[in-house]
């Protein structure tokens, strides 16, 4: 195998872990979280692994909370 198709794999695989990760943390937001312990524990998951998306968890969360007053 040369040197283009060596890192094309390396690519493919790089994307298809971050497409995992992507897909684990969707789930992990979406997932239904109807007391508070587990909604905290989303954030302090979203936390470490995301920044970007745990602020979309939180905002994604308060309208959920909103909604059901």
């Amino acid at each position: 195998m040369d040197y283009s198709h060596r890192k094309l794999a390396r690519l493919k695989a790089e994307q298809r872990a971050r497409t995992a990760r992507e897909t684990q943390l969707r789930n992990l937001i979406e997932g239904n979280n109807s007391n508070l312990e587990d909604k905290l524990a989303v954030f302090k998951t979203l936390a470490r692994a995301d920044q970007a998306r745990f602020t979309i968890a939180l905002s994604k969360m308060l309208e959920e909370t909103d909604q059901d007053k």
